[in-house]
């Protein structure tokens, strides 16, 4: 049977507890069955032999990104709704946890949240206030957290076998380079910014928006140059602060 709107959506809210009971043997498999429960069991409706095995099968150990969770949760969903054998449910399953961990690690730890945090220190030194930065750091690395749980789930059932070519596909697969380069720009800023507000600094206003706007540029044009003057702006920053400032 056919899962209905609200056992999808009770499904995907459960997604946002994947974690809830991690633990070192089965990592987050109780968090996975806990968030298929809903679909499971209205694919098994009547049938609780059948949806015992389907549970059973789901608790066995897997990990992959908390978020992109949500699209294993509806991609086997969907395969057991399909009546896909168990055998190469369980391959599959086992299949989803590299691409779904290695995709997730280098999109959010290594892109997504550094670019936010990044955001929120150049914030807080051009406006001074901590409480801006903080609500905005939460606020926009929420948006991208939950936007990309969400496009997991819903393309996760759509998808079933073929979460390979979805993940290849995703609207958001070009950003991870554009992260590493702003990432290595933002970190360069950070560093005139803050050391802008420091007193005794004869670092002028125009010359560090000319450095910030030079690096955006360059970055812009040639995003492999734009890493390397990134990096030199990030070198060369305490050593003019202290040629400017001597």
């Amino acid at each position: 049977m056919e899962p209905t709107r609200s056992d999808r959506v009770s499904s995907f809210l459960r997604c946002f507890a994947v974690q809830g009971s991690w633990n070192y043997r089965t990592l987050v498999a109780g968090g996975l069955a806990n968030a298929m429960l809903p679909l499971l069991r209205r694919i098994y409706a009547g049938d609780p032999v059948r949806l015992e095995a389907a549970v059973s099968r789901h608790l066995e150990p897997f990990n992959a990104h908390p978020y992109l969770c949500a699209m294993a949760v509806t991609a086997l969903a969907r395969l057991e709704a399909t009546e896909v054998s168990p055998e190469k449910i369980t391959r599959f399953r086992t299949a989803l946890r590299a691409p779904l961990g290695a995709v997730g690690d280098e999109l959010v730890w290594a892109g997504w949240r550094p670019f936010c945090a990044l955001l929120a220190i150049v914030l807080f030194a051009l406006e001074g206030s901590p409480w801006v930065a903080t609500l905005f750091f939460l606020l926009l690395y929420n948006v991208g957290h939950v936007y990309l749980r969400g496009w997991a789930f819903w393309r996760g059932w759509s998808a079933g076998f073929d979460v390979g070519r979805a993940l290849q596909e995703a609207p958001w697969n070009g950003a991870t380079r554009w992260l590493t380069v702003l990432n290595a720009f933002l970190v360069g800023a950070a560093v005139v910014l803050v050391a802008w507000r420091t007193p005794g600094t004869a670092l002028l206003r125009w010359e560090v928006v000319l450095a910030l706007v030079a690096a955006a540029a360059v970055g812009y044009v040639r995003p492999g140059l734009g890493e390397r003057a990134a990096a030199t702006l990030l070198i060369a920053a305490p050593v003019l602060l202290l040629l400017l400032g001597g």
